[in-house]
């Protein structure tokens, strides 16, 4: 994620920045290395999964989702969040009076209100080719989500826009260009639920960014699955493969 505007301040060691944490769709902010731990044992680990059941009426749901034979077992957040299902299956995190003491001084957590988020592996220190195409296929997914005005940054908190970041290595540089692709569920009164659906892609060129946004981003279809399609998940279907 991009770092605050003032992060010049800190050393590099003590330096926060912003992480998006996903299925559940929340920005938190000022987070410095020596957060991690706290981070990841208080938040991280209460918040939903990709395996985290998701209905549409709220009701609690414990057992674990079944994943294909060729996927391994994972567990449920349920069996590491004290946390209520509900709070889960809608993609929340814990409120801030429940942010521990040692993270609440600087600490922030608000909603991220995109529909949707592109993620690009611009990894380049092992392997040159995603760091290279990481770039063009921002810049081309950018110019087609402004054509249909749902471009968003981290800063732009209009609902219902799509966000492209980039993020570190994922696997696989003979896949490269990688492409992860988080969705939302769109509610009935026009607002958005919790993160429901993740996409992997891999192979993607720039000519094929316009048809990925029309169908994969704003649909849940894969173009081209025998060519394409990594892996992902589907908590409404209770479905993941990876």
């Amino acid at each position: 994620m991009p770092l605050p505007d003032d992060n010049n301040q800190y050393a590099e060691a003590f330096r926060p920045t912003t992480v998006l944490l996903l299925p559940a769709f929340q920005f938190l902010d000022h987070v410095k290395p020596s957060d991690v731990p706290e981070l990841i044992s208080s938040v991280i680990n209460a918040a939903p999964t990709t395996t985290t059941p998701f209905n549409d009426n709220g009701k609690a749901e414990v057992d674990s989702m079944t994943p294909p034979e060729s996927a391994s077992e994972l567990p449920t957040s349920a069996e590491a969040s004290d946390i209520p299902m509900e709070e889960q299956q809608n993609g929340t995190i814990a409120p801030a009076s429940q942010i521990p003491p040692a993270l609440a001084a600087d600490f922030a957590a608000r909603p991220c209100d995109h529909r949707a988020v592109i993620l690009l592996c611009s990894h380049r220190t092992r392997d040159a080719r995603c760091g290279q195409s990481a770039p063009l296929l921002r810049r081309e997914f950018e110019r087609h989500l402004r054509t249909l005005s749902l471009y968003r940054d981290a800063q732009d908190e209009r609902p219902g826009g799509v966000g492209i970041y980039f993020i570190s290595h994922v696997g696989g540089h003979k896949y490269s260009a990688n492409v992860m692709i988080y969705r939302r569920k769109s509610n009935e009164d026009g607002s958005w639920g919790g993160g429901t659906q993740g996409i992997w892609l891999a192979r993607v060129r720039p000519e094929e960014c316009e048809q990925i946004i029309k169908f994969t981003v704003l649909q849940g279809k894969v173009v081209k699955p025998s060519q394409q399609l990594r892996g992902g998940f589907d908590r409404e279907r209770r479905l993941i493969s990876w």
